[in-house]
């Protein structure tokens, strides 16, 4: 994947995490995307409790394809999987 698929504000991005140096960077890109807001704009991963280190231990380098993490971000379900694949989709409100 070259760059994030984006559509504006309530469409869902797919990103890889491997275009980026740390797991939490490839998140705040790819939610901004979502929100068309700057990655500056977002809360820090730890002000909701995730981990960005442990991120970066589950997720990277190698790919397991077992591992999963979805959490909610900035009104939007922000879901990790094992090949390094990113989504975010917005939440129904």
């Amino acid at each position: 994947m070259d760059d994030p698929l984006e559509d504006g504000v309530g469409s869902v991005v797919t990103t890889s995490v491997d275009r980026y140096d740390e797991v939490a960077v490839a998140i705040a890109s790819a939610v901004a995307t979502a929100t068309e807001l700057s990655p500056l704009e977002l809360p820090p991963l730890s002000d909701i409790g995730v981990d960005p280190e442990a991120l970066d231990v589950l997720f990277r380098p190698s790919h397991d394809p077992s591992r999963r993490f979805s959490f909610q971000y900035a009104g939007h379900l922000v879901s990790l999987f094992g090949d390094g694949t990113l989504t975010v989709h917005p939440l129904d409100e």
